[in-house]
């Protein structure tokens, strides 16, 4: 499979390794703040719920946890909050699931953040504004979520922090442009389409997401997450604006700049 692959790339290797360089002091921030935060206290992440992308940057955060040397129970769901022992934390995980100001992801911490004495919201895109006592929130992107949470400090989505995917590219053309109720509608979707995100949940294995988008050399999408196995595998990618501002927050803040023939377009003019 194409994420098991070791390839004696080492141009590939060493364009990402000094792409990984430039993102580093954000990830470092956020490391920082997780220890100072944790302490010796007994750390619990639940990650968010959704669809085969949210795999993605579950993949990444234990990943990322891992690295740093954090010991970690993950949650399966957020009923299991009720068992926490005082005193401990709670990692939350990221992405877009702050579309509301009493659904879900502020809906599901309402509910259990009298169960941990501080909550890290890791980076996730916010529509409105959030509040919630001892709460961190962490934001994804330095535009649109930072006028909601100006006081949100900025990190990458932890999926930009899974290693470089070497493959072997294809003159074929994938896209995976969403079919859901989230869905902008303003896109052409292409009969060959293969809405991959529908297919898998966010406990799912991440492996056969990336193989298949490893199978093609150009990638056009507005699902976000498939947009950055794109650029981990070097791939030319095509990202489009979606219903909402967070493919182009995040283009403009981890993106554009970071890896070189990824593209943005607002609509498939």
């Amino acid at each position: 499979m194409a994420v098991n692959q070791i390839e004696n790339d080492d141009n590939f290797l060493e364009l990402h390794n000094q792409k990984a360089i430039t993102m580093r002091k954000e990830f470092f921030l956020l490391e920082n703040i997780i220890k100072d935060t944790c302490g010796n206290n007994k750390v619990y992440y639940l990650p968010s719920s959704g669809d085969w992308g949210n795999a993605l940057i579950r993949y990444g955060t234990l990943k990322f946890l891992r690295f740093i040397g954090i010991q970690y129970t993950e949650l399966k769901s957020y009923h299991d909050a009720k068992l926490m022992e005082e005193e401990s934390i709670l990692l939350f995980g990221g992405g877009e699931n702050w579309q509301d100001v009493n659904e879900g992801s502020i809906g599901i911490l309402r509910n259990i953040h009298k169960y941990f004495h501080t909550i890290i919201v890791l980076p996730s895109t916010y529509q409105a504004t959030y509040s919630l006592p001892n709460t961190i929130f962490f934001s994804r992107d330095r535009y649109d979520s930072k006028k909601h949470m100006p006081d949100a400090p900025f990190c990458h989505d932890l999926a930009f922090f899974i290693e470089p995917i070497p493959s072997v590219k294809k003159s074929t053309t994938g896209y995976f442009f969403r079919t859901d109720e989230e869905s902008s509608g303003k896109l052409e979707i292409p009969p060959e389409n293969s809405d991959i995100s529908l297919k898998g949940s966010h406990l799912s294995s991440v492996y056969p997401f990336i193989d298949t988008i490893s199978q093609y050399s150009i990638i056009h999408t507005d699902r976000l997450q498939v947009a950055i196995v794109g650029c981990l595998l070097g791939q030319e990618v095509h990202l489009y604006a979606g219903d909402n501002f967070a493919n182009k927050a995040v283009y403009l803040s981890s993106i554009e700049g970071y890896y070189a023939n990824v593209y943005f377009h607002e609509t498939t003019d």
